[in-house]
């Protein structure tokens, strides 16, 4: 099978309508890479020429930039990080959201390659991957439309299997996945004006952290992961500062939760006899609050997951972790007003166990416990 290379940009001019096979390509390819150390740079930067773009892409440049891509798989054990710097970073700089398929699929094999092929990549790999949780700003208007989840599919179920490949070929990546996770993760809107668009990116890196918690790394991640989202509502929930509570709104209070679909005061059953639970902090008494906006968007995430749980048979399992979260930061923290719904919540969808044991621990640590509480 040939593969017929045609580009037009000036810094791939020597790759016109040139045809290659397949085992050809990559030979051509490790030429490029191996000239560097000859003096000779002028086909490598034609390469890394090919890896840069920052306008929509022309069908042919596609089909250079995939072929591209493939062939430097098949070359990755030529690549070294101190002659192919620009390369690498080129890679590296990639984001899955502004290609198609076609594209995707073959940066991923080649980044799975890398991380293969030398341990020196590994973190760079999986930095990589997880920096494709968040989509750019630019698109993020686009993804909130119906058209715009099939892209968001697109991307993130690619980049879990692709971490899944490469944990199973480099096993020791996977105790380097959850602390590059968490190193990642987005504290604080950087512009005003950008809330919603910031909201959404942290939203969106949640979700991607918590598909961790439940999918095939939980055994290895789960509980940093978790654990991980509960600090980040905590950061959120101490960033409210009592002065931002209008409690003249609410006889409730700031511990008010209301329900979905705004009826006060009550629960809901369904046709089935289940009790219908509140998901949502009481905004009343939050005001137009940015803060309290994402906290509260990302606690019903995470009521969402704790079903998601209960409906596999997982919550005992993510109990122990949520217990010790609530024990060791949670009961420490004076500040914290919203945070400790999320373990109420557990509790509440299953009160013999969960919520019996709960209070167990906490009549003990009243009762028993050596160090004073701050709250």
């Amino acid at each position: 099978m040939g593969v017929e290379l045609v580009h037009h940009n000036t810094e791939s001019q020597h790759m016109d309508d040139v045809n290659f096979s397949d085992s050809e390509l990559v030979y051509h390819v490790r030429d490029a890479l191996l000239s560097v150390q000859l003096g000779n740079s002028d086909s490598y930067h034609q390469l890394v020429g090919v890896m840069h773009h920052s306008e929509r892409l022309a069908l042919d440049e596609v089909a250079l930039l995939v072929t591209s891509l493939k062939a430097l798989s098949g070359a990755v054990s030529y690549i070294d990080d101190a002659h192919h710097h620009s390369l690498l970073s080129s890679i590296f700089g990639m984001s899955m959201w502004k290609y198609g398929p076609d594209v995707m699929d073959a940066l991923l094999e080649l980044v799975i390659s890398l991380a293969a092929s030398n341990g020196k990549y590994v973190d760079s790999c999986l930095d990589m991957l997880i920096s494709n949780f968040m989509p750019p700003v630019y698109l993020i208007d686009t993804l909130k439309q119906p058209r715009g989840q099939a892209k968001k599919e697109q991307v993130l179920s690619r980049v879990h299997a692709a971490l899944k490949d490469i944990t199973d070929l480099v096993p020791m990546a996977t105790s380097r996945l959850s602390s590059i996770v968490v190193q990642r993760m987005p504290m604080t809107f950087k512009k005003h004006g950008e809330k919603d668009r910031m909201k959404y990116h942290t939203e969106i890196y949640v979700e991607n952290m918590l598909r961790l918690e439940s999918g095939e790394f939980r055994e290895f991640v789960g509980s940093r992961m978790l654990m991980a989202v509960v600090d980040m509502l905590i950061e959120l929930d101490v960033a409210i500062g009592w002065n931002d509570i209008l409690q003249d709104d609410s006889p409730k209070g700031i511990f008010a939760m209301e329900l979905e679909d705004d009826d006060e005061g009550t629960i809901s059953d369904d046709e089935d006899g289940d009790v219908e639970l509140p998901r949502t902090l009481s905004h009343k008494s939050l005001g137009k609050n940015i803060i309290a906006d994402l906290l509260d968007g990302l606690m019903v995430q995470t009521f969402e997951h704790l079903e998601f749980c209960a409906s596999n048979s997982r919550l005992n399992e993510v109990f122990e972790t949520l217990l010790h979260s609530f024990m060791l930061t949670i009961m420490s923290t004076y500040k914290s007003k919203f945070a400790q719904f999320v373990m109420f919540y557990a509790c509440a969808l299953d009160p013999e166990n969960c919520g019996v044991k709960f209070a167990s621990v906490l009549a003990d640590r009243f009762v028993y416990g050596d160090n004073p509480l701050t709250r």
